[in-house]
């Protein structure tokens, strides 16, 4: 599974399309955050979907193009579960210097599942805090 995305202005755009990602076609949701952890680090989604994400106070050293492991995800403030989740980093700094834009490339089924389930707000997967 990979999340194709899209920028918000054309300077952006030909740079993502230069760089080979195009347009997203899942439509990213901002409630509820989740919150992943990514090399024993915890950071909260500004948005994401079944196919990428937006983080914010992201202070590492990914840039565009490298790959990294998801370890841990659920709701923000609520139970962590861990997952195998590689991504692929299509963007860092944004609004705030900040943030981390990332598509998914694999998502093992129970990683899948627990993303299911947090976007369809099932109760198995509100987790307890």
């Amino acid at each position: 599974m990979s999340a194709l995305h899209a920028w918000p202005d054309d300077a952006s755009a030909d740079h993502g399309a230069a760089v080979g990602y195009r347009q997203r076609k899942d439509r990213r949701i901002n409630n509820p955050t989740l919150a992943i952890q990514i090399r024993g680090k915890l950071y909260q989604t500004l948005n994401w979907s079944l196919g990428g994400m937006l983080i914010g106070g992201y202070e590492g050293a990914l840039v565009a193009g490298a790959t990294f492991d998801i370890d841990a995800l659920g709701p923000a403030g609520k139970r962590l579960w861990p997952v195998m989740v590689r991504g692929r980093v299509v963007r860092t700094g944004g609004e705030t210097g900040m943030e981390m834009a990332a598509q998914f490339l694999t998502i093992s089924a129970p990683a899948f599942e627990i993303l299911e389930g947090v976007l369809l707000r099932r109760p198995k997967f509100r987790g307890a805090a």
